[in-house]
């Protein structure tokens, strides 16, 4: 090694500590498959930096490990139906909706509730002094 080489390291060499962060930040990860792609994914970028900037990114991954692994352990499965109802509570009662005219491909025109998008199946017709719900 020459005078000039003395003190300059490999920008494609990872450094120990930038390789002992990111042990420690996948640790947090769930086990398994996850974790090592996670680490060899951290090692991949930490590889492309140079000196400083590898301790950064190594610290950082670190910081946000627990991010990362609520995220991987939350994940939606889109298999399973949605636990919370997708109408508005006024709607699924049929007491309230936000009707807007629409158009069919024929032209014709009809209402659509923008929240919920019932169809209004329009007016009942009435014969006078009905009473809208029968009486037994």
């Amino acid at each position: 090694m020459t005078a000039a080489g003395v003190g300059t390291q490999d920008p494609h060499v990872v450094r120990l500590w930038a390789r002992i962060l990111i042990g420690i930040a996948v640790l947090a990860l769930p086990s398994g498959a996850v974790r090592d792609r996670y680490r060899l994914e951290h090692l991949a970028e930490v590889h492309a930096l140079g000196g400083n900037q590898q301790i950064r990114y190594a610290a950082g991954a670190l910081t946000s490990a627990w991010t990362l692994r609520r995220a991987l352990l939350e994940e939606w499965d889109v298999t399973i139906a949605p636990s919370q109802y997708s109408k508005p509570l006024l709607c699924r009662l049929n007491l309230h909706h936000h009707w807007k005219l629409q158009y069919n491909p024929a032209g014709e025109r009809y209402k659509r509730c923008t929240r919920c998008g019932k169809d209004h199946m329009g007016d009942r017709p009435s014969a006078g002094n009905e009473h809208p719900l029968p009486f037994f």
